[in-house]
């Protein structure tokens, strides 16, 4: 009888010639077999045949047009940044472990690293902002987008600009992004404490909002992060690059799938049995959203750090049974994220809203870092229409 050969995740990748990053990509579409280590249950190892044959095919090469195209859909790192690492189920900032630095880092910690602001403080100045304070509109984020557009895209391009000049005007777009999150005026006050006194949170929802926004404030390439890099190449300015990434991140296939996990918390609740409600979203062909990620076939750690802050919620340990019962028991932070508004009572929306500010960290890091490359970002397109006529 034979049995199936298995590598770890440093070998694999290795014969593959790939990252960690896009080996987790091939697991997660199917390409590679993967289970938990036999003696670490917390790593996985990969099915040496899938490697050997994945191997055996990228030998064989492909045309430059489907290599190219490949890398926009969860495939092989397309854009080099020295800001976040994803590798073997963990997250690093500049190299340094993302969950750590959440167990005591503030917002603007975080953002002087990924910024690389060294010794200098971006946010020990005065508050730039010289515009109107009442941004209107209902939701969080349309008060935010008032408030860039009010900023204005042609605010201090970033063309051709030292980076450090521009640390105050991304620390003063920052503090504007908390005042659109809370509705409040813009202010001084460190990010997580705005948001606790406007939330009307004690000590301790001070505390997991802070750790919330720092496991949040990037995470590599993503879409709305891409976005981003894109206006970022033209020489806009760090406002319009924030417009740009929240548009991106307003999608429910990105940052909105906090939306739909609500709506799963809700349904949940009403019905009163998370294994009757997981099954007929199985059954209806219907998506299970919060769960899983496919940079972290071992779990995301970033929401099994922020739900270990949670107090106990019924609804949420129903769920994660359930989903446990199917097979997919990880919960990732989109999961977390709804976990913890409830776990805060905080308004719907406030998930998202909470994810926008933490990314804007992020964002600003990517800009600042296409700004220094100095290149545009321009793909071509692979025309596949009817061919010109006469």
């Amino acid at each position: 009888m034979t049995h199936d050969r298995f590598l770890d995740t440093g070998t694999a990748a290795a014969q593959l010639g790939i990252s960690r990053a896009s080996l987790y990509a091939y697991v997660s579409r199917g390409l590679i077999q993967a289970r938990p280590d036999a003696t670490d249950p917390r790593r996985s190892v990969y099915r040496a045949a899938d490697i050997e044959r994945l191997a055996k095919t990228k030998a064989r090469g492909r045309k430059p047009e489907q290599i190219a195209g490949a890398t926009l859909d969860w495939g092989p790192p397309a854009l080099a940044s020295g800001i976040t690492l994803i590798d073997d189920n963990r997250l690093f900032y500049r190299g340094r472990d993302a969950v750590d630095l959440a167990r005591t880092a503030t917002v603007e910690d975080t953002a002087r690293l990924l910024w690389q602001c060294e010794a200098e403080d971006p946010f020990s100045g005065q508050l730039e902002f010289a515009g109107p304070l009442g941004a209107t509109g209902a939701l969080p984020i349309d008060r935010c987008l008032a408030l860039l557009a009010e900023r204005g895209v042609y605010t201090r391009m970033i063309w051709q600009r030292d980076v450090r000049r521009l640390w105050p005007e991304a620390a003063t777009l920052l503090r504007l992004m908390a005042a659109g999150i809370t509705g409040s005026a813009p202010s001084v006050q460190p990010i997580h404490e705005q948001v606790a006194a406007a939330w009307q949170l004690g000590t301790e929802g001070a505390a997991i909002i802070r750790a919330a926004m720092v496991l949040l404030a990037d995470h590599e390439s993503n879409a709305s992060a891409f976005a981003v890099r894109v206006i970022a190449s033209t020489g806009a300015s760090l406002a319009a690059c924030l417009l740009g990434g929240l548009g991106a991140l307003s999608g429910p296939l990105h940052g909105g799938t906090t939306s739909l996990v609500e709506i799963l918390f809700e349904e949940t609740e009403r019905v009163g049995d998370a294994v009757r409600v997981v099954e007929e979203r199985l059954r209806r062909g219907d998506r299970l959203p919060g769960f899983g990620h496919q940079l972290y076939p071992g779990g995301d750690p970033r929401a099994r750090a922020l739900l270990a802050l949670l107090p106990e919620d019924p609804v949420r340990q129903a769920l994660l049974t359930a989903m446990d019962d199917i097979g997919q028991r990880d919960p990732n932070i989109d999961f977390a994220l709804v976990a913890t508004s409830r776990a805060l009572r905080l308004a719907a929306g406030s998930s998202f809203a909470l994810f926008a500010l933490g990314r804007t960290v992020g964002w600003i890091a990517h800009a600042l870092e296409q700004q220094q490359d100095g290149t545009l970002i321009r793909p071509r397109a692979r025309y596949v229409g009817p061919q010109p006529v006469g």
